[in-house]
C-alpha cells in the first residue's frame, strides 16, 4: 500500500475511503487494553466503512454486533478492505483474545 499512516483513526480511515483501499487497526493484546470506545469511535466508524463497501470486526465479527451496555465498553477494531479484515480476524481474531464485554 501506499497509504499514509497518521496514527488517528478518522483520517486514516478517510485515506481508505478516498483511496477505495487499506486497513486501519487497533489490536488489543495481553499488556495494552483496548483504547477505541464502541460508542463514540469503533460503531460509528464501523457503520460508515460498512456502508461504504468495507468490512469492521472486533476480531469475532462485525463491529456493529457489539453490545452496548455503558459508554465506556472499548473493542479493538479493523476496518478496510474486506480480504485484510478478514487476515486480521485470522491473525488476532477471536482465538488471541478476550473481549471485554
Amino acid at each position: 500500500y501506499q497509504l499514509r499512516y497518521t496514527g488517528g483513526m478518522v483520517p486514516d480511515v478517510n485515506q481508505i475511503l478516498v483511496k477505495g483501499k487499506g486497513v486501519f487497526c487497533n489490536p488489543e493484546s495481553p499488556t495494552a487494553k483496548a483504547k477505541l470506545r464502541v460508542l463514540y469511535e469503533v460503531a460509528p466508524i464501523g457503520y460508515l466503512m460498512e456502508k461504504g463497501g468495507a468490512k469492521s470486526s472486533d476480531g469475532k465479527g462485525s463491529v456493529l454486533d457489539i453490545p452496548i451496555n455503558e459508554t465506556e465498553v472499548r473493542s479493538q477494531v479493523c476496518v478496510g478492505s474486506p480480504l485484510e479484515v478478514e487476515r486480521f480476524e485470522s491473525m488476532v481474531g477471536v482465538d488471541h483474545y478476550t473481549p471485554a464485554y
